[in-house]
């Protein structure tokens, strides 16, 4: 009996897992705008907060201003002693004046409070209106990062074994097999300076800069072996009513540089991971 080649295998495993592609892209293609819309509303709640933080001490320098004012007004409004000894030194316009000027500076203060008040208030609805809206598209986000997580283990299971029909899927998964190792040591490096009391501020940096070019370099040659694997399905299977995923999809690299640290997903991980 003649044993089946590694392609009649991998064709086999194509089409029978087409029908859970197809619907893995159809989720891929409904939520990515979310992807991107919750990355740019993660940067807009930064700038959000940090307006409202520094917003906050402004209200708080416009309320002590107020309040040393109301009370230089109020010594020349109420305290009968300072106006009889102005009188008794005829100096009752002089008093007159500087009541009107305490009264006027109270005033003005009065209105730069409100003025920071309300700008507060505004500021705080940018913040809420940004959270509700923040919410629904991390909901969306971790959907999609789910989607790219079921595809990524989909094709890993499909393409568990060598494929050399497929020359262009076996070369990148080679190129990413080392880029990946390259990683692990890069976050073996990091973790082992990170640890280490004698370690200086530079070579922390270093080590993350150099993990961060690793990871950064891991996932680009990660979507295309991805792009490879969704070609030989196209190949195989076609694509049926489903559009293309990860050719037309987020480019996960491109919103890993964007971000300072990972987006959350329902385990904590990353949407786009």
């Amino acid at each position: 009996m003649t044993k089946p080649s590694a392609y009649g295998r991998t064709i086999d495993r194509v089409r029978g897992a087409a029908s859970r592609n197809s619907e893995i892209l159809v989720t891929l293609n409904r939520t990515q705008e979310a992807l991107h819309a919750y990355v740019r509303s993660e940067a807009n709640l930064r700038v959000h907060r940090a307006e409202l933080t520094a917003q906050e001490r402004t209200v708080n320098i416009c309320r002590n201003s107020s309040q040393v004012k109301f009370e230089k007004h109020q010594t020349y409004r109420d305290n009968l002693v300072l106006k009889y000894a102005y009188y008794a030194g005829c100096m009752m316009m002089i008093f007159r004046k500087k009541a009107k000027e305490y009264e006027q500076a109270y005033f003005e203060a009065l209105k730069k409070q409100k003025d920071a008040e309300d700008r507060r208030v505004a500021l705080q609805k940018n913040l809420d209106d940004e959270l509700a809206q923040n919410k629904g598209f991390k909901a969306t986000a971790v959907a999609h990062g789910k989607a790219h997580r079921a595809l990524d283990k989909l094709y890993d299971e499909v393409f568990s074994q060598p494929t050399p029909e497929f020359p262009e899927q076996e070369e990148l998964r080679n190129q990413f097999d080392l880029a990946y190792a390259r990683r692990l040591e890069a976050k073996q490096r990091f973790d082992t300076v990170r640890v280490n009391l004698r370690s200086t501020e530079e070579d922390r940096k270093m080590v993350r800069e150099n993990l961060k070019t690793a990871a950064l370099d891991a996932e680009e040659k990660r979507q295309a072996l991805e792009i490879a694997r969704e070609k030989v399905f196209e190949q195989v299977a076609g694509f049926g009513l489903a559009p293309p995923g990860y050719s037309d999809c987020c480019n996960r690299a491109e919103i890993q540089r964007e971000w300072d640290d990972p987006p959350p997903s329902e385990e904590g991980g990353d949407p786009g991971s």
